[in-house]
């Protein structure tokens, strides 16, 4: 009875069980506890990360700042380390850490690498004789700094550019002087631009100064604009004049507005555009990098109704009328092989069937695609300034039009 029992006894394994768990229990509870110290460290790591991605943006930020400011680049450099310094630091309280930034300027980029490390407290890991875990992150940046551009208005002051600038305005004029295109032939205050004016019409003449104006008040709200960029201003009728030269004093330009070109003759009268752009394109020369004041990047803004009058005398010789038409715009290639960006502000015609000089001109079967003459000019100038290109008979369009194609076309990026 006794050694069945003692057999019975033997062969019961049901408590074995407990003796492999407890067996097996410290190795789970080593990997347990190692996963939670890694764990832990991963999340500091997380942590740093951030704090050094926030840190370099900081720094770039401030060095982009002070470098448009019209700071050295070594000022600019020390500031965009002292910001990711800063940065830094608030975002690691609590966790022991260093960081070892490097900023550099290379023509319009500013650059930032950044490198941080901790070292975390390890719990069972310490007990396996780490007691410590070592990480480290990196990081980089970079931004454009605002570049040196150089602003060229071109604006347009032919007769025909003191149409009335909406419909109504031009039946006012038609119904109270018989006139609204290219009529104003005298400089002694009696003719229409004098009636127009007498009687608060607005022409399109003042909508595009007012445009102009508009720009420059822009560029004279902000600091960094002061600092990089230059405006200057050419008007064409039948010459090309320069208004004001290249500068920084954005109000001073508006001081040197154009007056109106009034037709008191056949030559006055003229817009021989084809035959003035190329001594501007001359003018404008190469466009640069935009790293320095040598090295402008270039923007052309062209306002105009976009034809060319070679000679007023059409209106007795007609074989020149075929000559009025749109502009031959080989110059947008001509300033875009330099380097330059060619913006362009259409102030179309309004059609107007009812005028002789229109309907013997303008109003002839157009020659690119246009049912007209005055069709074919948005085909040609949209040609040639592509994605910088407004057309419209609008003045609140054309008033906000030059600041429009500014920031359009020379994209800058502000701090203040």
């Amino acid at each position: 009875m006794r050694i069945r029992a003692l057999r019975t006894f033997g062969r019961d394994n049901r408590a074995n069980i407990a003796v492999i768990f407890a067996l097996a229990l410290v190795p789970i509870l080593g990997f347990v506890g190692v996963a939670i110290d890694y764990t832990i460290a991963n999340k500091q790591r997380t942590k740093l990360q951030q704090a050094l991605d926030l840190a370099l943006l900081a720094g770039a930020a401030a060095g982009k700042q002070s470098l448009d400011s019209g700071a050295s680049q070594s000022t600019a450099i020390s500031a965009a380390n002292a910001a990711a310094s800063n940065m830094f630091t608030g975002n690691t309280s609590g966790i022991i850490s260093q960081l070892v930034t490097n900023f550099t300027v290379n023509g319009l980029t500013l650059s930032g690498t950044g490198n941080a490390s901790t070292s975390v407290t390890t719990n069972f890991l310490g007990l396996m004789g780490h007691p410590n875990l070592q990480m480290s992150v990196a990081s980089n940046t970079a931004s454009s700094t605002q570049p040196y551009q150089s602003v060229y208005l071109l604006v347009d002051i032919s007769s025909s550019m003191l149409l009335p600038s909406t419909q109504a305005g031009i039946t006012q004029m038609v119904n109270g002087t018989g006139c609204a295109l290219a009529c104003h032939d005298q400089t002694n205050g009696t003719d229409s631009y004098s009636w127009a004016l007498n009687r608060g019409i607005q022409l399109r003449y003042q909508v595009v100064n007012q445009g102009v104006q508009n720009l420059l008040t822009y560029l004279n709200s902000k600091t960094t604009f002061k600092n990089y960029v230059r405006v200057g201003l050419w008007s064409f009728d039948s010459s090309l004049t320069q208004m004001s030269a290249l500068t920084s004093n954005f109000t001073s330009v508006s001081y040197n507005f154009p007056a109106p070109g009034l037709a008191s003759n056949d030559s006055a009268a003229a817009t021989p555009f084809d035959s003035l752009i190329n001594n501007f394109v001359s003018i404008v020369g190469n466009g640069g990098d935009g790293s320095s004041l040598s090295s402008p990047q270039k923007l052309v803004i062209v306002a105009t109704d976009g034809v060319n009058d070679p000679t007023r005398a059409w209106t007795s010789q007609t074989s020149l009328r075929s000559q009025v038409k749109v502009f031959d715009t080989s110059f947008c290639t001509t300033l875009k092989s330099k380097g330059v960006t060619v913006a362009i502000l259409n102030t179309p015609y309004y059609p107007m069937t009812w005028d002789w000089g229109y309907n013997a001109t303008l109003g002839q079967p157009g020659s690119l695609g246009g049912a007209t003459r005055v069709d074919d000019i948005p085909i040609a100038l949209s040609a040639c300034a592509g994605n910088y290109f407004i057309r419209s008979s609008d003045p609140a369009v054309i008033q906000t039009a030059f600041t429009t194609l500014f920031a359009k076309a020379a994209p800058v990026r502000l701090t203040n």
